[in-house]
């Protein structure tokens, strides 16, 4: 705590100079690059830029007493505090990443992989840069941009400048001091965040491929790659019949939950009827308690209707629980479709029902599209209800009757990390991979709808 303290101070020290003394020179009109020099020195650069003389005609020394008034010393206090501050924040992980690299040879790896892929897309950076210059903007420039090196001459030679001599579009002003410090931080958020996710996914592959059931891998990708857990998942455990529960379950509830939601939301985005505002405001209410509240009522009323052990019938707590969120979603896009059109139809003796399924489904195909692939992704993901409900033989069941053939995909997989006769962390990663391949296949294909859908659901009406 006491060296960061120092560290602090020790910024901000260096800051309160460094901008003291560039108002100085500002008002003494000096501006040469070895006096700019001579004052980043600690302390002596303050009494060096202090006794230099004025070349201003517009100040005199009364203006530059005037940096020191209280006013001016405190505003100049609290800006490079601030600015210390976030040196400070931003150094001591960058620190700690340092020194970690040295003892953990895993950190070194991967600080080794941020600096080449660093390189990689700032050199890829530069050369776009160097293509606009050339008035040449297109996904081939990004693309030579990925050569190291060679693709700032490819672009020279394939976009020569009509003007040699004009500056600006010469090779050698992309590489300013300013533009390449802006690329480095641009680029640098970017390898971050590729780094942040594309190691994990590559940890994933390599753990899959790996053969361990009793521990987890400590490189990132393993030595001799294998497919015995791909094997193991599909001969030894039953995870093709978790997989078909699952897959049912959210095609009920993906086909029977829209078009409950949706029709429900028509009723209230284009009815006027008794006690539709407090259904709507009871519906919002509802959306704030979590599922997990009412574990013990879903387990008595399941228990009671012989539903337990029933995989389909969680469909029923999936439904009910989407429409709260969804109805809203799908009212609020309703909503903005103009009323013209249903009354245009209804002159041309359009029914209801005529209206509803020729002219707002129609138009409601992004905010249909993203509450549906929401509740097909659902049962998925969820863990909680189908671990509770499931785990309980079902109503008349025979007394060898296999538990797991009822479960769903996030009960199976999780009981490979979770129970410790049956640990199989490649057979994890395996059925993961295969999961969630075909999830991001499907966000892929329907991008174009979901965001649109996030957009115009989330439009108040």
């Amino acid at each position: 705590m006491i060296g960061l303290i120092i560290l602090f101070l020790i910024v901000w020290a260096l800051l309160f100079q460094y901008f003291l003394n560039t108002d100085i020179l500002k008002m003494k009109n000096i501006d040469d690059k070895r006096t700019k020099l001579l004052s980043y020195i600690p302390v002596y650069g303050y009494i060096y830029v202090k006794k230099l003389e004025i070349r201003s005609r517009e100040y005199k020394e009364e203006n530059i007493k005037y940096l020191f008034t209280r006013e001016q010393v405190l505003k100049r206090i609290g800006i490079t505090f601030a600015i210390s501050l976030l040196i400070v924040i931003v150094l001591v992980p960058v620190i700690l990443i340092l020194y970690l690299q040295t003892k953990n040879n895993l950190i070194r790896k991967l600080v080794l992989y941020y600096i080449i892929l660093l390189l990689i897309l700032l050199n890829q950076g530069l050369t776009v840069d160097f293509g606009k210059k050339r008035d040449a903007e297109n996904l081939k420039i990004a693309l030579i941009g990925l050569i190291p090196i060679a693709s700032f001459f490819i672009v020279n030679k394939m976009y020569p400048s009509k003007r040699t001599f004009v500056k600006g579009r010469r090779l050698i002003d992309c590489f300013t001091p300013k533009n390449i410090i802006s690329r480095i931080l641009i680029q640098g958020q970017v390898a971050l965040m590729a780094i942040i996710v594309i190691i994990p996914v590559i940890y994933i592959f390599g753990m899959a491929f790996s053969d361990l059931k009793s521990g987890v891998p400590n490189s990132i990708w393993p030595d001799k790659p294998t497919f015995n857990a791909f094997v193991r998942l599909f001969s030894e455990t039953k995870f093709t019949m978790w997989y078909k529960n699952t897959i049912i379950i959210a095609l009920i509830n993906m086909v029977v939950g829209t078009v409950i939601i949706s029709g429900a939301a028509y009723v209230f985005a284009r009815y006027n009827f008794k006690g539709k505002k407090a259904g709507l405001l009871s519906i919002l209410v509802l959306q704030a308690f979590p599922s997990f509240m009412g574990l013990l009522a879903m387990y008595v009323l399941f228990w009671k209707f012989g539903l337990l052990g029933k995989p389909t019938a969680l469909t029923i707590l999936y439904i009910g629980g989407s429409i709260p969120g969804n109805l809203w979603l799908i009212k609020g896009f309703l909503d903005q479709i103009p009323r013209d059109l249903d009354e245009s139809a209804e002159i041309d003796g359009a029914s209801k029902l005529k209206v509803f399924t020729s002219i707002i489904l129609p138009l409601s195909i992004p905010i249909l599209t993203f509450v549906a692939v929401s509740m097909f992704m659902g049962p998925w993901m969820d863990y909680m209800l189908p671990g509770y409900l499931l785990n309980h033989p079902p109503k008349g069941a025979p007394v060898d009757y296999d538990i797991q053939q009822q479960w769903t995909l996030a009960v199976g997989i999780f009981n490979f990390i979770n129970d410790i006769n049956n640990l199989d962390y490649s057979a994890f990663a395996a059925a993961s991979l295969i999961v969630g391949m075909p999830i991001a296949i499907l966000y892929m294909v329907f991008q174009k709808y979901l965001i649109e859908g996030i957009m115009a659901g989330a439009t108040k009406g």
